[in-house]
């Protein structure tokens, strides 16, 4: 007869989620929009929110500064 294996339990596996390791992902996405300027979205993910704010602001002027909007800031009505 073949030798029984053994399942982990559900504390087990619990435990192993709850304690394994994982990087934060971040993500930067860029995109032209019907007038041709380029639409930023950054995604910092961290453990710290000052941490991940910060770097999320200095990645995103880097690439405001690279992709400026043509002729104009954003205007009252482009906001609303």
């Amino acid at each position: 007869m073949a030798e029984r294996r053994q399942h982990p339990s559900l504390s087990d596996v619990a435990l192993a989620l709850a304690t394994r390791r994982s990087d934060p992902l971040s993500k930067v996405s860029l995109a032209l929009n019907a007038k041709g300027d380029v639409q930023i979205e950054v995604d910092v993910t961290d453990p710290d929110p000052a941490k991940a704010a910060g770097e999320a602001s200095s990645i995103f002027n880097v690439l405001r500064a690279k992709y400026p909007r043509e002729n104009r800031e954003p205007q009252a009505k482009d906001l609303a």
